[in-house]
């Protein structure tokens, strides 16, 4: 039976182990990752799968998670109570670094912080410019910028002999809806030197009957397709409700009387039948990284430049390649399948 001094030295013991517990517990770090959309979104899926591969450490940091889910809720009134909802969240639990992903969370929700010196602002997914949101020079920010694969879709085009006409210019047009996102990749687009392939046009829609008149049109006069997002599309001017993805990437297949390229990995998973698309792991990893060195190392974010995609990731349907006599060298499907991004 244990004596009273040996029962108060344990309970000493014990106390101080928990206070010591406590302490490390409260001095750890808190990484606070803010999405714009929702979890479910594939994009996110994947960003998130990157983010993981480097917060794999958890008993050195804190991370919480913070959706907006402005995808499937694209009105501006949503947009704006969904970014106060998230400066509420910031503001109650005081993070230390916030991994900022996609263009929504910077304009509703981190350019509020800049200049905090009480917070650092790591941003990814972000389509537009830095300075778009006040970062240009700002103490407490750095991240990584999304770019489409220019290069590598204009190379995978050359590659093709499938397509266009012989002693011509391959002609392919541009289309997106008009959100904040493709705002972004429209202008990539447009100010990318695409010869000796000849871009004619560079569209943006809102509506459903707008995207499939655009998609009619442009079949008609291009060799190629080029889309990016369409999530932002409503079903008509009257109706605000967004058209399923899937309803518009199996409609565009099915219609489009010339092959459609993604910039976008899941559109193959909405019915597409190739895309050539930025990396959401890489986007994620980088994030996840710049964040450690901020809230481990103790880093001043001016001190990590931000930098700008460099990954791609290829994604197929064989059998919508095979329907569309659409042929490319086979180290493209070689590298669906390594990624496992390849549908039969």
């Amino acid at each position: 039976m244990m004596r009273k001094p040996e029962k108060t030295m344990v309970a000493v013991f014990l106390g101080g182990a928990l206070l010591l517990a406590g302490w490390y517990n409260a001095r750890k770090p808190t990484i606070l990752v803010l999405h714009s959309y929702d979890p479910d979104y594939a994009w996110v899926r994947d960003v998130n799968v990157g983010l993981n591969r480097v917060l794999d450490k958890k008993y050195l940091y804190r991370v919480r998670w913070y959706y907006m889910d402005t995808k499937r809720h694209p009105s501006p009134a949503f947009k704006a109570s969904a970014g106060i909802a998230a400066r509420n969240v910031i503001a109650a639990t005081r993070p230390d670094v916030v991994i900022a992903v996609d263009d929504d969370a910077q304009e509703y929700v981190a350019r509020y912080f800049v200049g905090d010196p009480h917070l650092t602002i790591v941003f990814a997914g972000v389509n537009r410019t830095a300075a778009d949101y006040g970062y240009a020079g700002a103490p407490n920010v750095t991240g990584i910028l999304e770019r489409i694969p220019l290069d590598a879709m204009r190379e995978a085009l050359e590659s093709t002999a499938s397509i266009g006409t012989p002693g011509r210019p391959l002609r392919v047009a541009y289309l997106g809806d008009r959100s904040q996102t493709v705002d972004g990749d429209a202008r990539q687009v447009r100010h990318y030197d695409w010869r000796p392939i000849r871009l004619d046009t560079v569209l943006q829609v809102d509506t459903w009957p707008a995207w499939q008149a655009a998609v009619r049109a442009l079949g008609a006069d291009h060799d190629v397709l080029l889309v990016s997002g369409y999530r932002g599309l409503r079903r008509s001017a009257m109706d605000a409700s967004p058209v399923p993805a899937r309803e518009v990437m199996g409609w565009t297949e099915a219609h489009a009387a010339v092959p459609v390229i993604s910039f976008n990995a899941f559109t193959t998973e909405d019915g597409g039948m190739l895309a050539i698309g930025t990396s959401p792991y890489e986007q994620g990893e980088v994030a996840a990284t710049l964040a450690l060195q901020v809230a481990l190392h103790g880093r001043a974010a001016a001190s990590l430049p931000v930098t700008a995609s460099q990954q791609f990731t290829v994604a197929m349907s064989g059998a919508r390649m095979r329907a569309r006599r659409f042929l490319l060298p086979r180290v493209y499907e070689a590298a669906a399948r390594t990624g496992n991004q390849y549908l039969p």
